[in-house]
């Protein structure tokens, strides 16, 4: 039987309260609204934040951080959940780096620096669970899971194309995000996790949106959701649904080359 010390409680107890905090910052700043009356040059400067449109709440863990207290031990499944979504998470920071030094456009900045947040979060799971960072010593664009490393290299090469095609990879890894999100929180009910999950999950939501509306002012097209099912994509938009439920779409021949692990 393995004995835990009171000092690897304290431990784990101090990590998870920095999971706390860094879940709560991901949804600490509100969006901004983008009025019609709005000039592109203004609209490209916006700071999206990651509290979500609509009626999402910030956090949906029940009981709040006493029941996180109660949730200080993780399955092997939770643990490649979390070590999964700690590259996924640098993936996106990643990409929109690249994509903001090609283009030059705002948005892939900021959307970068949540993102950045996002891997704290998720690098407090990963420590409360005394796991190694599969991140560590990975410089931008290197991956240790070798699907991501491939995703990576398709959606740069398809972000260099032309910035209306930038915009569409940002959208793409926001629904692939999601997708993977809803699954791992369907698999699992520790709260400390959930908590996590569910303020990315938002923040996601915040910038598929983001994405949505900058470019459908760019090319005056409807924007076509790549992964997600027209009905679901809808409903996050509109902030009726956020967990849960994503489904892919049927029509995988239409898709972009590569995605997460929502298959």
């Amino acid at each position: 039987m393995l004995l835990v010390t009171q000092e690897d409680l304290m431990k784990k107890i101090l990590l998870l309260a920095a999971v706390i905090f860094v879940a709560a910052s991901c949804a600490a700043v509100p969006d901004q609204e983008i009025s019609s009356e709005e000039t592109m040059s203004s609209e490209e400067v916006e700071v999206y934040g990651e509290q979500p449109r609509g009626n999402i709440p910030p956090d949906n863990t029940p009981g709040g951080s006493s029941m996180l207290l109660n949730d200080l031990e993780f399955s092997e499944s939770e643990i490649s959940g979390i070590i999964f979504m700690r590259e996924e998470e640098k993936l996106a920071r990643d990409v929109y780096l690249q994509l903001a030094d090609l283009w030059g456009m705002n948005i892939f900045t900021n959307i970068a620096g949540s993102e950045d947040t996002h891997m704290g979060a998720v690098l407090s799971l990963i420590e409360m669970a005394g796991q190694e960072d599969p991140a560590r010593a990975k410089g931008n664009g290197e991956f240790l899971d070798q699907d991501l490393q491939a995703l990576y290299d398709s959606l740069v090469v398809r972000g260099g194309e032309s910035l209306v095609e930038a915009l569409l990879v940002g959208a793409a890894i926001e629904e692939i995000d999601i997708l993977d999100l809803q699954q791992y929180l369907a698999e699992t009910d520790n709260s400390s996790i959930t908590a996590v999950y569910q303020n990315l999950l938002n923040g996601s939501i915040n910038h598929l949106n983001a994405f949505v509306r900058i470019y459908e002012r760019r090319t005056g097209e409807e924007y076509q959701p790549q992964y997600l099912t027209e009905e679901v994509f809808q409903a996050l938009l509109s902030g009726s649904s956020s967990r849960g439920g994503g489904g892919a779409r049927q029509d995988r021949s239409a898709q972009p080359a590569g995605k997460g692990k929502a298959q």
